[in-house]
């Protein structure tokens, strides 16, 4: 019987590894690139985190606007309702006073002329 032995496979092996050396510069290029990963995976999510911050002020400035808006409202609301209001109304001003009110029950609301 006859053996067949394949010894390309270890010299292509030893050759790639003779080739592709660590030495001092790959060393410090390999450090860098790791370094400017490293900054911008870091830069990526600072970004985010500052993004949300500045939305939530964004928010929180439009929310004290919103509330000075609606105190102001409340505030005309309140004057419109108050008493010198209704009575310098014209719907007011146009009503006419009964000349007699006589209650036909003592407990309820219902009058009559």
């Amino acid at each position: 019987m006859s053996q067949l032995v394949l010894d390309r496979g270890a010299r292509m092996r030893r050759n790639l590894l003779s080739k592709f050396q660590v030495g001092p510069y790959f060393l410090v290029v390999s450090l860098v690139v790791f370094v400017g990963l490293l900054t911008l995976v870091t830069l990526v999510f600072s970004t985010n985190e500052v993004t949300k911050g500045y939305t939530l002020n964004k928010l929180d400035a439009e929310q004290q606007g919103l509330v000075k808006i609606r105190e102001i409202k409340d505030m005309q609301l309140s004057q419109v309702r108050a008493l010198d209001a209704i009575k310098s109304s014209t719907k007011v001003s146009g009503m006419v006073r009964p000349r007699s009110v006589a209650f036909i029950h003592g407990d309820t609301v219902l009058v009559s002329r």
